[in-house]
């Protein structure tokens, strides 16, 4: 059993308590509505206070909070109350610049920290799957990966370079919104062409539309523009969308056709569709 402190009981981290109490851990919890903390007291949960009597006696100290300016604010006052051994490990989706900052003041300070953002939502949270990325010294992920282990389904050490979890994190839902906006664009379409939302978005129970990710992206890192899909023509094909979707208002339609206008008019017309990623 593990005595661990969890500061940040939102979604997710809610979750990930419900997930340590359920394999026996003692988990001590904080936040910042004491209500939201308050409704993980049925499940075992112990309620602190303040972050000073969160943190005592903790093995591990996990954080939830939504921004930057939460999280160097709640180190800084745990900081002077932490074990020798202790070991704080942040969950919280943070700048890539900030977390470098953060690591390198804490290192400083004698804090023992990892960087480990989610790719989880929170009953994946409750269930203990998804994906974990952690990024910071090894010898302090090599302590931690067996709890961690038990959180989530994978967990993927992703290197000693502390802003590396922040950067793919940030990589991870860019591509997330883009997808998003994506599937509102082809319902906008949808509606104006007469098809049902479903039918429209059942395209892609047959359509892997993902399986370019793998190949373009890496026709992209590359910079491999020999053509497979000639950007003129994936132009042409984009003013046919536009036009379907009439009236309806587009979330990222226009902005692509921007894009290939520009690399067009600077002479990739007939380079593969993935030369949008010049500047």
């Amino acid at each position: 059993m593990d005595n661990v402190a969890f500061l940040g009981t939102g979604l997710l981290g809610s979750g990930m308590v419900e997930r340590m109490l359920a394999q026996g851990d003692s988990v001590v919890v904080w936040n910042r509505t004491t209500a939201k903390a308050r409704a993980l007291e049925p499940l075992g949960a112990h309620v602190a206070a303040t972050l000073e009597q969160a943190v005592q006696g903790a093995s591990r100290v996990h954080i939830a909070l939504p921004d930057d300016g939460v999280v160097d604010a709640v180190v800084a006052a745990i900081a002077p109350h932490l074990g020798p051994r202790t070991l704080v490990i942040d969950h919280s989706t943070t700048s890539p610049a900030g977390t470098a900052a953060r690591h390198a003041r804490l290192a400083g300070a004698g804090v023992r920290f990892l960087h480990a953002p989610v790719f989880m939502s929170p009953q994946m949270c409750r269930e203990g799957a998804g994906l974990m990325m952690v990024s910071g010294p090894a010898s302090l992920f090599e302590q931690a990966q067996p709890s961690l282990a038990r959180m989530t389904g994978d967990v993927w050490f992703v290197g000693e370079r502390p802003d590396l979890a922040a950067c793919y994190k940030l990589f991870g839902n860019s591509m997330i919104f883009v997808i998003n906006a994506g599937l509102a664009d082809i319902l906008a379409m949808a509606g104006m062409l007469g098809v049902a939302p479903l039918d429209a978005v059942g395209v892609f129970s047959r359509f892997k539309a993902g399986n370019a990710i793998g190949m373009r992206g890496d026709k992209m890192a590359r910079g491999d523009f020999s053509a497979m899909f000639e950007l003129v023509m994936a132009r042409k094909d984009l003013r046919l969308m536009i036009e379907a979707a009439g009236s309806a208002p587009l979330a990222v339609l226009p902005a692509i056709a921007v894009r290939m206008d520009d690399a067009i008019a600077r002479g990739h017309g007939k380079d593969d569709l993935v030369a949008i990623a010049t500047t």
